[in-house]
């Protein structure tokens, strides 16, 4: 019944369905995916998957950002699915427990590019996704976190299939059939966080989304109630789990959960460090602390911040962007938190690295499962001093604004781009739902560096 719901949601969708605010938070995931997507194309990681693809040499019918050429479309949404998520300052939500434009949006315009389909159509699709992620996640998201699953990569695959799905017109039996099929393709484990394979689960996702629903749509058969079945995909990611389903997507269609439930980084680095990062800058400010004046330093966190935040000594700018050890010290030593932060060199500095046992964590009981963090810091000279984020920068009950999305997206993709195909781009993304032809987009983006 949870499938069959889900599945005649995707169906039955159409632009004339959505509220004008859901639009609204569809086209502010969209341009910040994409001004990261641009950011990430140059990290190692994207270089070895995009020449990859291109060694492949496969049938041209959808480009990959910053790469120049086209390939075919599941490859593309492979690709920029894992471009995306290179540099972790994409968007993430509570609702879809994870980040999810990475790995729907990467879906919906690999098809949207082959198909010249209109801008309309890909906010249709990627709210399809949004939906149908936000809907399952309350089931499942909690418990298989915790077991090490990956959810961008796990949710998201069922997610990036509703999107597919949508795009590709399928019917609500085709629809079934595609979540059967992508619920035995999703796959993720958080243990890989801070290496270039955690960004290729949200590109796996995008692309089992298309391949999936590209499957069903020619007649692919699957299991037709994959996520509430005895060994379905519920059951087998909580760990065995006994979980009642019979309400998941009642809501579908009367509230839209990408209105509100999307949070946007300010920080480079997984959602986990931020309330971490704002905390330590706010007392850094206050008290005008330096690195060899702390004794010690205790975050106090729920348990699973620090399952995601796993690496307690990095030594690489990856393994920094999932250490809350790391962004404390870096935050202390140089008064903020960027693109500049995460490089080996800064992650490797002597001083950095001796401070770096120095960070303990502790999980009330009371802190739920959540962002919520209390810094305390202990000084020398015998103060502590104390900050609680319940939510940090960013987060959707302390958002960014529209003008510091769009100064985001320019800083972004003026790594890339040349600053008229900035502006010019920044304009489709604005105006998406009057953009014809998704390729017009697709084409500036594919651009392959500055000239």
């Amino acid at each position: 019944m949870s499938t069959e719901r889900l599945a005649r949601f995707v169906s039955d969708l159409t632009y004339d369905k959505i509220p004008s605010e859901a639009v609204t938070g569809a086209k502010q995931a969209i341009l910040d995916c994409l001004g990261v997507t641009i950011a990430g194309c140059d990290d190692p990681g994207s270089k070895i998957i995009t020449q990859y693809i291109k060694d492949e040499e496969g049938k041209p019918e959808a480009g990959i950002v910053g790469a120049g050429f086209k390939c075919p479309a599941s490859q593309a949404a492979w690709a920029n699915g894992t471009l995306a998520h290179a540099l972790d300052y994409d968007d993430y939500s509570a609702t879809f427990g994870g980040h999810p434009s990475v790995a729907l949006l990467p879906a919906v315009l690999a098809i949207g590019d082959k198909l010249h389909m209109s801008g309309k159509d890909v906010i249709v699709g990627y709210i399809a996704g949004f939906e149908v992620g936000s809907a399952l996640a309350p089931f499942c998201v909690m418990q298989s976190y915790l077991l090490g699953w990956h959810s961008t990569s796990t949710i998201g695959t069922i997610g990036a299939v509703g999107c597919a799905a949508k795009m590709l017109k399928l019917d609500a039996e085709q629809c079934r059939m595609a979540f059967g099929v992508g619920g035995s393709m999703a796959n993720g484990l958080k243990e890989n966080f801070g290496s270039m394979t955690k960004p290729l689960h949200a590109g796996d996702a995008a692309r089992n989304g298309v391949e999936a629903a590209g499957l069903a749509g020619r007649g692919f058969t699957a299991n037709e109630s994959i996520l509430e079945a005895p060994q379905g995909f519920i059951k087998v990611i909580t760990g065995g789990a006994q979980i009642d389903t019979s309400t998941m997507g009642q809501q579908l269609g009367q509230q839209f959960a990408v209105s509100t439930g999307l949070s946007f980084k300010p920080y480079p680095s997984c959602a986990g460090t931020h309330t971490t990062i704002d905390g330590t800058l706010a007392l850094r400010e206050e008290h005008g602390i330096k690195l060899g004046d702390v004794e010690s330093v205790e975050l106090r966190t729920p348990e699973a911040i620090e399952t995601a935040t796993i690496h307690n000594q990095p030594q690489t700018g990856l393994e920094g962007k999932f250490s809350n050890q790391y962004v404390v010290a870096a935050s202390i030593l140089d008064g903020g938190v960027g693109l500049h932060s995460f490089t080996d060199d800064k992650v490797q500095r002597p001083e950095v690295q001796a401070f770096l046992p120095k960070v303990t964590y502790s999980h009330p009981a009371e802190f739920g499962f959540g962002f919520r963090t209390e810094t305390v810091i202990r000084m020398r000279d015998g103060r502590e001093l104390s900050k609680v984020i319940d939510f940090p920068k960013g987060f959707d009950q302390n958002p960014l604004s529209q003008k510091d999305l769009e100064l985001k997206y320019s800083d972004c993709a003026s790594l890339i781009l040349p600053k008229d195909q900035v502006e010019r781009s920044l304009e489709m993304i604005l105006n998406l739902e009057s953009l014809d032809n998704i390729s017009s987009l697709m084409d500036i983006l594919t651009y392959k560096g500055k000239q």
